[in-house]
């Protein structure tokens, strides 16, 4: 079951991609002409992976949640085994923990970035518990070592940095997720988990601003009345909601649903031509009423769709689906009418 991760998108993973692979060509430099053993094999396997799970998500061929949960794994079980590592090689000499302690704290922050608040702490500390363990170990194991009052004062230092930091994560991801959720409740219609016509509008307005080229398509569910009459309310709900789940199956990944009002729907197409508008309107039309609700029956709806002039602004090209869609009416309903 994948991971629920918080909004941050692609961009986001990418901007790390880049941050993570340049961090280790830049580790691996700072190591010339003998890198440490583990960083040689190590670096170049996470950089790999970064480039790979990126080039991945940008062909759609896997889930963000799915990228982001290999690279934090990844990255974890890196800074395990090399601070398992370091207590066997560094620690001895140096009476210390090496730098690369420094990104535990950059770990569990990044857990909570990633994911909602309750999976970070799921997957951040089994990495904190690991890491107090292989302290544990090390410190039975070498007589020495509890002697070594440098060490025992870094190595104090490193363990209390990361409970400090999952116990700090852990309220701001609470916070963060609240406020995510306000967010999102203030854009969404409660009933069908669609956009609602405020996001519809502020998206409207950003691609005319923007000046990218995009279609509407604007419909409106048959004799949605006359079910609400016969069947009551709550099976009205359920049209709506199915209807919901059909356009955002039918959708690409950067189109938007809305619920317009009511029974009326808005579906935003960035990019797609006029040809492909309508297809993606008598594809829906046809998963409606290809899947009947019980006990209504097959769901019928009536479609307008307009594809953007140059230079024409929102208000205009929704008038003219609107107008579109009241052909479709006029022609019988069940119909797509392009403006």
């Amino acid at each position: 079951m994948p991971i629920p991760t918080t909004p941050p998108s692609r961009d986001l993973f990418g901007y790390t991609a880049l941050v993570s692979v340049c961090a280790a060509a830049t580790a691996l430099w700072w190591q010339r002409p003998s890198p440490d053993p583990l960083d040689r094999v190590a670096l170049p396997l996470l950089a790999l992976l970064w480039v790979a799970l990126w080039g991945a998500l940008r062909q759609r061929k896997l889930k963000l949640s799915q990228a982001q949960a290999a690279v934090f794994a990844a990255h974890g079980l890196y800074l395990l085994l090399a601070l398992d590592h370091q207590f066997r090689v560094f620690a001895p000499q140096m009476h210390m923990l090496s730098e690369s302690t420094y990104w535990f704290a950059p770990l569990y922050a990044a857990a909570f970035l990633f994911f909602l608040p309750r999976h970070a702490l799921y997957l951040g500390l089994p990495i904190f518990t690991a890491s107090v363990v292989i302290v544990a170990a090390h410190f039975l194991r070498v007589p020495a070592f509890r002697q070594d009052t440098s060490l025992i004062a870094s190595t104090a230092q490193f363990l209390l940095v990361g409970a400090t930091m999952m116990l700090l994560q852990a309220v701001m991801g609470r916070r963060h997720a609240a406020m995510l959720a306000a967010q999102v409740a203030a854009a969404q219609d409660a009933l069908t988990g669609l956009a609602n016509r405020r996001a519809a509008e502020e998206r409207l307005l950003a691609l005319e601003a923007s000046g990218q080229a995009y279609a509407l398509v604007l419909f409106d569910l048959d004799h949605f009345k006359r079910i609400n009459d016969e069947h009551g309310h709550a099976v009205g709900d359920q049209v709506l909601r199915s209807c919901a789940d059909h356009a955002l199956r039918t959708l690409p990944p950067e189109a938007l649903a809305a619920r317009w009002g009511g029974e009326e729907f808005l579906l935003i197409l960035p990019g797609p031509g006029a040809d492909l508008s309508l297809k993606v309107a008598e594809k829906l039309q046809a998963c409606l009423a290809a899947q009947p609700i019980r006990p209504v029956g097959p769901i019928t709806a009536s479609f307008g769709v307009a594809y953007g002039q140059p230079g024409e602004s929102g208000a205009a090209l929704l008038d003219r689906a609107d107008a579109a869609l009241y052909r479709a009416k006029a022609a019988g309903r069940n119909t797509v009418c392009a403006a």
